[in-house]
């Protein structure tokens, strides 16, 4: 009786310790499935994190190209107003030399040679117009003199019997209002 109590107790004793060992694979598979599924969830995460990057560097790299494109743009607009700039500063500044030929004609063509006068002489001469080509009265005078005072008064002359000269209207007469010129006959 002993023997079968001993016995029992045995088989008792080792069924629960196969029940231990059944419970502690149990945990180990839970351990395992546990670890397995964080290694997942790492790996979701890596994965959606690298998306995130890449999705940032494909955004900065647009944003990037978009900053060029338009500093290009700014840069070819500002060289295309600079162009046009420099164009219409040439276009004014024939429009200028045309108006100063013609005043210089019209002196010329007024412009008396006083007896005596050398056929090299030339002066400088500051007029003062007002809008229409009217010289202000007392607006002439001679900068830099030919050295002959008779060669000097009839260019001042020819100057007053000239107005009004020919001068262009709005913006570009603020250059003629005092305009000056260098006669030389022989030009």
């Amino acid at each position: 009786k002993r023997r079968a109590v001993e016995e029992a107790r045995k088989q008792e004793e080792a069924k629960r310790r196969a029940e231990q060992e059944r419970l502690r694979a149990e945990e180990a598979k839970r351990k395992a499935a546990e670890q397995a599924r964080q290694r997942e969830e790492a790996k979701r995460k890596a994965e959606e994190e690298r998306r995130k990057a890449e999705a940032a560097r494909k955004q900065a790299a647009e944003a990037e190209a978009r900053r060029k494109a338009e500093a290009d743009a700014k840069a070819r607009a500002a060289r295309e107003a600079e162009l046009q700039a420099a164009l219409a500063a040439e276009e004014e500044a024939r429009e200028l030399d045309n108006y100063v030929a013609a005043i210089k004609r019209r002196i010329q063509d007024n412009w008396l040679r006083p007896p005596g006068s050398g056929r090299r002489l030339s002066c400088t001469l500051q007029v003062r117009l007002i809008p229409g080509g009217d010289v202000v009265p007392g607006g002439v005078r001679i900068v830099k003199s030919s050295g002959n005072p008779g060669f000097d008064r009839s260019v001042e002359t020819a100057v007053y019997k000239s107005a009004p000269l020919p001068v262009p209207s709005g913006g570009l007469f603020e250059h003629f209002r005092n305009l000056t010129l260098v006669f030389d006959p022989t030009n």
